[in-house]
């Protein structure tokens, strides 16, 4: 998902292909692979740090399920910090940046002492950074200048990510949550106030893609399926409830999901110059 919206973003900022030198398909290609090496790391990190919520959810992660021990993970993890700033840097010093900025996100997010995941305040600020900074760092790699497009694509789906992702993932997890003591949402809310909260959200976030597809034409390809996506969500957030069976109480993060695999493919496919 980092990928796409990676590759989503490039899209939306690039020139036409033909003016791009063969030396920037190069760097970004670096690029490219530096970022999904970051993602990898970040993900190993919040994987360690919720194995045992993991285990009482029945998430089906590797290191939850006792496939991975935490010692490999971890070594995993330190070698694709080190191979992401090493590509980042054949893409170039703000590429190295944003990677930095992205692996201490990740840090935060998950790790002791800081583990801002803990919190719904913490959980939300740090998701909806690390999607603004996927997207801008789409942008650099591609060297191509920040366009209105890119702008208010990756701020209305890094509020997305913040706003509904963070609070619907947790709807399913409510047993490991308890268990470790999370200040989330889920857990200092009452369940239908913080489900019309999220609903509320759902449609406030889509309606401002539609706003900017109004006036900006590479919008309109990923708002169809945002528009129906946020339908999709409000209908399965009122309609499920944390007691139910995982597969059920997870449907709202299932939908929230396939929305936005949808609008960013939309970006990709309409923002491509030809």
């Amino acid at each position: 998902m980092f990928a796409l919206r990676f590759v989503a973003a490039s899209a939306l900022a690039a020139p036409p292909f033909s003016s791009i030198p063969l030396t920037a398909w190069i760097d970004y290609s670096w690029a490219v692979a530096a970022w999904f090496l970051t993602t990898v790391c970040v993900y190993l990190m919040n994987g360690i740090a919720d194995g045992v919520n993991d285990r009482i959810n029945g998430v089906g992660r590797p290191i939850g399920r006792g496939d991975l021990h935490p010692r490999d993970a971890a070594a995993v993890t330190a070698l694709a910090a080190i191979a992401a700033l090493v590509l980042a840097l054949h893409a170039g010093i703000a590429m190295a940046a944003l990677v930095s900025v992205f692996l201490a996100l990740g840090y935060l997010y998950s790790m002791p002492p800081i583990q801002l995941s803990r919190t719904w305040a913490g959980s939300s600020a740090i998701v909806t950074l690390g999607g603004l900074c996927t997207y801008l760092a789409g942008g650099v790699a591609i060297r191509a200048q920040l366009t209105p497009d890119l702008v208010v694509f990756a701020v209305v789906m890094s509020l997305w990510m913040g706003l509904i992702g963070a609070v619907v993932k947790d709807f399913s997890d409510v047993a490991g949550d308890r268990v470790a003591q999370r200040r989330v949402l889920t857990l200092l809310v009452g369940e239908m106030p913080l489900r019309g909260w999220v609903s509320l959200a759902a449609l406030g976030v889509a309606t401002g893609l539609a706003v900017g597809a109004s006036r900006l034409p590479n919008l309109e390809c990923p708002c169809v399926p945002m528009l129906f996506g946020a339908a999709l969500v409000v209908g399965y957030t009122l309609t499920t409830r944390y007691r139910d069976p995982r597969p059920v109480s997870r449907r709202p993060y299932r939908a929230f999901m396939l929305t936005q695999l949808a609008a960013n493919l939309g970006a990709l496919i309409s923002g491509i110059p030809v």
